[in-house]
């Protein structure tokens, strides 16, 4: 009766240590001020208002292994979206018909909040990685 008293108890310690440890496992949220790396089709929450979805990525730039007479360009859809609304924007690197930028950045207002979308990388770089990797745009979500 005792060996059994011992075995339910052990048994009862380990599924409460067990079910803490996973409740401390989660994935923190990004913050507004954190870049995120998203593939197309991809998505994350941004804080605990909006989420960010990237749509499609682009990108012409010249290789790294190349010479090329135009530098080119690479862009980014995306959608931002919180629990009322969604808004789609466009984003681009390089030449996007307003001559060469360092990134590119637009105002998106969702329920009367205006974000700050800002692309900053697009990555790999051309001629620098394995074609079978997806590229990922490095977003950033400002209030």
């Amino acid at each position: 009766m005792q060996t059994i008293k011992l075995m339910v108890t052990a048994l009862l310690i380990g599924s409460c240590l067990a079910v803490g440890c996973q409740s401390n496992n989660h994935t923190a949220e990004p913050q507004s001020n954190t870049p995120v790396v998203l593939t197309a089709n991809q998505s994350t929450r941004i804080g605990q208002d909006v989420a960010v979805q990237v749509t499609s990525i682009q990108d012409s730039r010249c290789p790294a292994n190349a010479l090329c007479i135009r530098y080119g360009s690479a862009k980014v859809g995306f959608i931002l979206a919180n629990d009322n609304e969604q808004q789609t924007g466009d984003l681009c690197l390089g030449e996007c018909g307003k001559g060469l930028k360092d990134k590119d950045t637009t105002a998106v207002q969702l329920s009367g909040t205006t974000y700050r979308v800002v692309l900053s990388e697009i990555r790999p770089y051309p001629g620098t990685g394995s074609p079978d990797v997806k590229p990922e745009a490095v977003i950033q979500v400002l209030k």
